[in-house]
């Protein structure tokens, strides 16, 4: 729940409450059961682990019988922060599976399902309708009768039958929905309940710079807060905490006017939960682009306003970077943007999305002009001293901290249309074009081109699948390949490689291709998989070939409009290029 949301909720929860009392009012029956008592059942059922500190409802007094587990279930997040409960009133069957629902942490895929395909659910509050739509989606299947008649009370035969669910639904839970859009396919499946973290905390936006962080959680140690600056992949963030109760990083959260702040699960709690959203497409009635952020506005932005600006109808994360810096092969409409990393694997594919290929992702790259050929040392960054780099629109429009120590040549259509020296030049990159920088013995070879000399680029594949092909991005490790695993390492580190974390591939099944993300870092709702078992999740989509792309909290996939899956801490992060189709 981000600063916002959470400001949102506080001001309606109590609005929010009414529509319940109204249905309990018309509803009510002598036997039936009150929502505190629904949530011991619910906390009970589930061995979800009690709550021995201080309340926090105003209306839960200290003897209540069931006081212990409600204050259980706002200590764990379950309940929305509010200042009263209302334990002693009768609750209805929906809320009763709303409360499952959220105690078994599926928040998420009620609210993403509803948003999708809404369901219909007459005369119930509209924050109850996205839990009775997955609840008829789920498996095992609540109990019928809190299905057709959700208005009615609870019974204390429906606690019964509330526990026998339950306590299925922890040894079996699985859920898997299909939403087909004009020309792909979305499956979003959840296995496994979900279980609560040890502790909660407050994460900030991420900051490029570690001394931006340091700055703000400075700013917030004046304040009497406990705060640490903790490294991403490639950027940091500022938290406070940990809190042994989701109230109390509430109310820490709300109290943070800037950076914008988001309660997140603290520490490393195993779990079986997983969350995966798979996006399947024709390549050859849709074919995939790389859209760089650089080509609509900025070093880096968030994967909807990519998709959205792009004419995108899906879209996935690409492969790795660092702060703004493309990190890997990476090739569009035939124009390198970005030099190998090492031998890691790769994908590519022809424009008219034909031709698709999986294999080892690094090349070389030369200038040819006038029966010359001189190689690149660099696409996109700055040459070393008698190197030369290519610098192209889609990364920059001006080149900042360029050598003044060099000469530049500007190409405009295969065109050389300038050349000048480094020290007199604002470092403009044409949009037209490419810019050119050579330094020492290069620049010497470039300052004299005449003015209306064809200039290309020539890209040399170590791996001959890739010739010819217009579109490549590097990433890795190589997941299948033919059909079988894959077991190079291709260089990650072992934490990369088998610790959970949120997941994203691309990959093809001879007809479709994929894009997929795994959720993780959230024991609530996924808890990511490693590399090996990301494998294993490939092949039972039924994948022949798979790529890793980048994971973490990069790991994110859009549709209709939306991001489907939940990146850690509900942020998505902006990402310098996207794959869409």
């Amino acid at each position: 729940m981000t600063g916002m949301e959470g400001k949102r909720l506080a001001k309606s929860a109590a609005a929010a409450l009414l529509p319940v009392m109204l249905i309990a009012a018309v509803t009510s029956v002598s036997s039936a059961a009150t929502r505190a008592e629904v949530i011991d059942v619910i906390v009970s059922s589930l061995g979800l682990p009690v709550w021995a500190g201080e309340k926090h409802f105003s209306d839960i007094r200290p003897d209540h019988p069931f006081g212990r587990s409600v204050e259980t279930a706002s200590a764990l997040g379950i309940l929305d922060p509010a200042e009263r409960f209302y334990p002693d009133m009768e609750a209805t069957r929906a809320e009763a599976v709303m409360f499952a629902l959220q105690s078994m942490g599926l928040r998420h895929e009620a609210s993403i399902t509803n948003s999708l395909e809404p369901g219909s659910w007459p005369n119930l509050p509209v924050f109850i309708l996205p839990y009775m739509t997955l609840a008829s989606q789920i498996q095992p299947s609540p109990p019928r009768e809190f299905l057709l008649e959700p208005r009615e009370g609870v019974s204390q035969k429906d606690l019964f039958s509330l526990e026998t669910w339950l306590k299925e639904c922890s040894l079996r839970l699985s859920w898997q929905k299909e939403f087909k859009g004009e020309d792909s396919v979305l499956v979003l499946r959840r296995d496994h309940v979900g279980r609560p973290p040890s502790c909660w905390g407050v994460q900030s936006v991420e900051f490029e710079e570690p001394e931006e962080a340091e700055r703000a959680a400075g700013s917030l140690r004046k304040t009497g807060m406990m705060t640490t600056v903790h490294k991403l992949e490639w950027t940091w963030v500022v938290r406070v905490g940990p809190f042994q109760h989701y109230m109390e990083a509430w109310e820490t959260m709300m109290k943070i006017p800037t950076p914008e702040m988001t309660v997140v699960p603290f520490g490393d709690d195993p779990g079986k939960a997983l969350f995966t959203a798979a996006l399947g497409f024709d390549p050859a009635v849709s074919p995939p682009r790389i859209v760089t952020a650089a080509s609509i506005s900025g070093k880096r932005l968030p994967l909807g306003i990519i998709a959205e600006n792009s004419g995108a109808r899906g879209a996935i994360n690409g492969g790795f970077f660092s702060g703004t810096r493309i990190v890997g092969s990476l090739v569009t409409e035939s124009k390198p943007l970005s030099g190998p990393h090492g031998a890691r694997s790769a994908m590519g594919w022809s424009r008219d999305g034909l031709k698709v290929h999986f294999g080892r992702g690094d090349f070389k790259t030369f200038l040819s002009f006038g029966g010359k050929e001189l190689p690149v040392s660099g696409m996109n960054s700055i040459p070393p001293l008698g190197g030369i780099g290519v610098f192209t629109p889609d990364v920059w429009s001006y080149i900042t901290g360029a050598p003044t120590d060099g000469w530049e040549v500007t190409v405009k259509g295969g065109i050389v249309s300038g050349v000048r020296h480094a020290s007199t030049s604002n470092h403009f990159v044409t949009r037209e074009g490419f810019l050119v920088i050579g330094r020492g013995a290069a620049g010497e070879l470039l300052k004299d081109i005449p003015t209306g000399t064809p200039l290309t680029l020539r890209i040399q594949w170590v791996d001959d699948g890739f010739t010819g092909l217009d579109n490549i991005l590097q990433a890795g490790p190589m997941l299948v390949k033919g059909g079988q695993k894959v077991f190079d390492p291709e260089g990650f580190s072992p934490r990369t490689l088998s610790v959970p974390h949120p997941r994203s591939f691309v990959g093809s099944d001879g007809e479709r291709l994929w894009f997929v993300v795994i959720d993780g870092r959230d024991p609530w709702h996924s808890n990511g998989t490693t590399i090996a078992e990301t494998a294993a999740a490939t092949q039972r989509l039924g994948l022949i070939d798979a790529l890793n792309l980048d994971g973490g909290g990069s790991s994110s996939i859009w549709w209709s409009g939306k991001i489907v899956n939940l990146p850690p801490g509900g942020v998505v992060r902006p990402v310098p290029y996207a794959l869409v189709f």
